[in-house]
């Protein structure tokens, strides 16, 4: 059976789905059979990032809704990555029932080897968190990081989610040398949990597009995808 990756903030703007992109990319290239799940309601589909809006034909209420199977609405987007789009027509996702998504996971954790999973919050109301394998909270290093990140550790401890990893996103050193934001020894030792990933700000970050989600270039952000996509496979 797959493994269940859910990623998700409490954050908007936080890089949350490249993050999820990138990850998911990480993987399929050492192999393994990714699907991509979007549940995100941010104003960039998964599907706009990897440039193949125009190859959605059925999304993932459509599978929910049983509508077609999730062989149907799976996009493939490069060798061993799959894309279960977002609808692109608004608010069709705004009521998904917990047996229906249940009844999807299951079935796509059958098909691939990970299902990663784009979420606006790790503690939507439908997830079936006994599903999950590893959970990934993506925040930035501001002050109210501590409250949001020990909501998501406690959720994760409440459903016994034992992988549960912190990626540090637009983390601005700077601001963090004059106290004016959080150091990660700070953010560790207020959470209780330790950092997985910190990827600092940087404009070419903040611009991603289809060839910086595919780019395999040596760089800061490549680098700690890497270090989340090996605690990943852990």
């Amino acid at each position: 059976m797959g493994k269940i990756v859910l990623i998700g903030s409490q954050k908007r703007d936080i890089g949350k789905t490249v993050v999820c992109i990138k990850t998911g990319v990480s993987l399929s290239d050492a192999g393994s059979k990714v699907l991509l799940v979007d549940l995100s309601s941010g104003k960039k589909k998964i599907s706009e990032y990897l440039d193949v809006n125009e190859n959605v034909i059925y999304d993932i209420k459509d599978v929910l809704n049983s509508t077609c199977t999730l062989d149907q609405a799976a996009i493939e987007v490069k060798e061993d990555l799959w894309l279960l789009p977002y609808p692109r027509i608004a608010d069709k996702l705004s009521v998904v029932k917990a047996e229906e998504f249940s009844r999807l996971i299951n079935e796509a954790a059958s098909m691939y080897d990970f299902i990663i999973v784009d979420a606006d919050k790790i503690s939507m109301s439908f997830i079936d968190f006994r599903l999950v394998n590893a959970a990934v909270t993506v925040n930035n290093n501001d002050f109210s990081c501590i409250r949001e990140i020990n909501a998501d550790r406690e959720i994760a401890h409440k459903f016994d989610i034992k992988n549960i990893f912190v990626m540090l996103n637009k983390f601005n050193r700077k601001k963090a040398s004059k106290g004016a934001m959080l150091n990660p020894k700070d953010i560790q030792k207020m959470t209780e949990m330790n950092i997985s990933s910190i990827i600092e700000e940087n404009t070419e970050y903040e611009n991603a597009d289809c060839v910086f989600m595919f780019s395999s270039k040596e760089n800061s952000f490549n680098k700690e995808i890497e270090k989340l996509a090996d605690e990943i496979r852990k």
